[in-house]
């Protein structure tokens, strides 16, 4: 993944909980609903989750943390 669309990917991604507040989806729904390859789902999730935008669940799906 370029270095230069990783931070416009994680913005378009957390634009998207913001607009949706009760999306739920895992690494592999997440790849399927943003069109990336699971390696970049996971990368942005994670990314997502480290700054405390988002949480993952006990079943592997992450949300908005209110």
């Amino acid at each position: 993944m370029a270095t230069l669309r990783f931070p416009k990917l994680v913005q378009r991604i957390r634009e998207e909980f913001e607009d949706h507040p009760n999306l739920r989806v895992n690494a592999t729904e997440a790849a399927r609903f943003w069109g990336l390859d699971l390696t970049e789902s996971q990368l942005v999730l994670a990314e997502l989750q480290l700054t405390g935008f988002l949480a993952e669940g006990p079943d592997h799906r992450y949300r908005h943390v209110a």
